[in-house]
């Protein structure tokens, strides 16, 4: 099989189809496009929880593995309150390599004000490198965004920029051959952008802002989150590649690997669908938070107008783009 997440039509098969979730009102399971459950306590109150594994990423494990889960939760209009961390680790690992994990992992989290509530390490030789695998989870009384809310008419907009965490990891991964190809200023913007990988001040702001439906882009990038989210509304899109903000080291370090940057794992960007982007993007920009608008939800098939004027399917996700820079040795 093909490394990187499954596509949508094997989780559907091989996943989805077997698990007998059937959710109530107010709740979520699993679903395409979706990446919160959510589960009603009782008296109005309903737990909202998120899974995610790095598996990509070397330098900053740590770090991403907290802020993955985490913005899973914002994108829901919730802040999240904790998480647990899994890390196995491969049994020539150093100790010194677990310290520094759970040390980002610690750090991270406390400066999201969100509590390490447990988890489990192991050593096992059935991993070549340190896998680090988070649950976040939050909670509230008041009103939970899905992915799955977005309405023919709406404006789809995004945060920052594209390729956010995938240029980060290059930035810090392969900061070698970058350095020789892109020169130190633009390598240094590229690092600095793991700055920017949480979306949990956007998500929370939008959520109050009134948006439609919010889905946090990871894997496939903003194109692939767009698919998501306007697959898990039953809707189509029309989304302009040309209006998706790519920051110059992003697209400098796309060039060196011939990668899309556009399908770029890009944790640090959300996708929002609203009736009110003028009002969206004027309230986060009061923030401090960049929006753009980049589309239209339409009935029907998603499409993406190219550069050039023409219109081409928009294809579901598939492997990431960061897995074709990744040296074969780590697999």
């Amino acid at each position: 099989m093909k490394i990187g997440k499954l596509s949508n039509r094997d989780l559907e098969r091989l996943v989805l189809s077997k698990i007998p979730f059937a959710p109530t009102q107010g709740e979520a399971g699993p679903s395409v496009g979706l990446d919160c459950a959510v589960m009603d306590m009782g008296d109005g109150f309903r737990l909202v929880l998120s899974s995610d594994p790095i598996t990509a990423a070397d330098a900053d494990a740590g770090r991403l593995a907290v802020h993955v889960s985490c913005n899973d939760i914002a994108a829901s209009g919730v802040r999240p309150a904790g998480i647990m961390v899994v890390l196995v680790v491969p049994p020539n690992c150093e100790e010194s390599r677990i310290s520094a994990i759970v040390e980002q992992a610690a750090a991270t989290a406390a400066s999201l004000g969100v509590r390490i509530a447990g988890g489990h390490t192991e050593v096992s030789d059935t991993v070549v490198r340190p896998m680090v695998t988070t649950t976040a989870f939050g909670w509230t009384r008041g009103n939970v965004v899905l992915a799955s809310g977005a309405q023919a008419g709406d404006t789809i907009c995004m945060t920052k920029t594209a390729g956010i965490e995938g240029t980060a990891i290059l930035a810090r991964d392969r900061r070698d051959i970058l350095l020789f190809r892109i020169g130190a200023d633009l390598l240094s913007e590229a690092e600095a952008l793991i700055e920017q990988v949480s979306v949990l001040r956007e998500g929370v702001a939008a959520a109050a802002l009134g948006v439609h439906a919010m889905h946090d882009a990871t894997e496939g990038g903003i194109l692939g989150a767009v698919w998501e989210l306007c697959t898990a509304s039953g809707q189509g899109c029309l989304v302009q590649a040309g209006k998706i903000p790519v920051h110059p080291a992003t697209a400098a370090a796309a060039r060196v690997y011939g990668i899309d940057p556009l399908r770029l794992i890009a944790s640090g960007s959300m996708i929002l669908a609203t009736d009110r982007p003028d009002s969206l993007m004027a309230g986060l920009e009061k923030e401090g938070i960049s929006c753009t608008a980049i589309g239209t939800v339409e009935p029907g098939a998603c499409r993406i107008l190219c550069p050039d004027g023409t219109a081409e399917l928009l294809e579901p996700p598939a492997a990431d783009e960061l897995y074709k820079t990744t040296p074969t040795s780590y697999y």
